[in-house]
């Protein structure tokens, strides 16, 4: 066998192991079997795991409600275009998948694993005070990865000035 012709072989195996578990391997399904809502789903999982990412819907029947010292946070950074223009980027890179390019809830990955998101251009999610958007970016919570242990504090608050952008836009 050549390895083109192996690669293929073990390419199509693969995919009918994959579609024989309908898609989760029983590693996966353990893993969803014990989704703890207050521990933040780690940074790609749901870009990688249906059962996981569907396991993790339930987290938003329970509203999410940073603590009262997050409320008063403020960012120490002004917002500028160039601020905005970094949020953007980030948001591209790390939300975009779930959030959608227009903050409704409508990303590739919750589309692909057909799980309910967070839609944060909604007015529930704009009326929260900076310093709300900011935790929850930080500490995440469910399907929400935390983002503190891997953004810099500097980029998690220019993210949470471009969260805000959708304000505007789903009001004109």
């Amino acid at each position: 066998m050549t390895g083109r012709s192996l690669r293929w072989t073990v390419g199509l195996a693969a995919a009918l192991l994959c579609l024989g578990t309908g898609g989760a391997s029983l590693a996966e399904e353990d893993a969803a079997a014990e989704v703890d809502c207050a521990k933040p789903i780690l940074p790609c999982t749901a870009c990688h795991s249906a059962a996981v990412t569907k396991a993790y819907a339930k987290c938003l029947i329970k509203r999410w409600e940073a603590p009262a010292e997050a409320r008063a946070l403020k960012s120490p950074f002004p917002v500028t275009p160039k601020v905005l223009q970094f949020g953007k980027a980030t948001y591209e890179i790390y939300c975009d998948g779930c959030h959608g390019p227009l903050g409704d809830g409508k990303g590739h990955v919750a589309i692909k694993w057909e799980v309910p998101v967070v839609a944060i251009n909604a007015p529930i999610v704009q009326a929260q005070t900076d310093g709300d958007l900011f935790w929850k970016i930080s500490n995440g919570r469910g399907a929400m990865p935390a983002w503190g242990a891997l953004l810099p504090e500097e980029t998690r608050w220019q993210l949470t000035h471009y969260v805000r952008t959708f304000k505007a836009a789903a009001s004109q």
